[in-house]
C-alpha cells in the first residue's frame, strides 16, 4: 500500500479503511516508512505516482495457494 499521510496514525487508518473498502475483512501491516525515491518497476512505479496524487495504492499479486 502506498500513500501520502500526515503521520503514521493516519496512514494506518488510510490504509486499513481502504481495505476494508476492497472487501478485506483483517490487515495486517508488517512495516510503516517513507520511501526513499521511485520505485525501479511497474506496478510500484504507478501505484507511487497514484500515492502522489492523493490516492490511496493497493499493489496485490495472486499467489496460488
Amino acid at each position: 500500500i502506498m500513500l501520502v499521510a500526515p503521520d503514521d496514525d493516519s496512514a494506518v487508518r488510510r490504509a486499513i479503511e481502504s481495505l476494508a473498502a476492497e472487501g478485506h475483512a483483517e490487515a495486517e501491516l508488517d512495516q510503516i516508512g517513507d520511501m526513499d525515491g521511485i520505485p525501479d518497476d511497474e506496478p510500484h512505479i504507478s501505484a507511487f505516482q497514484g500515492a502522489l496524487e492523493g490516492e490511496v495504492s493497493i499493489v496485490t499479486f495472486d499467489v496460488p495457494i
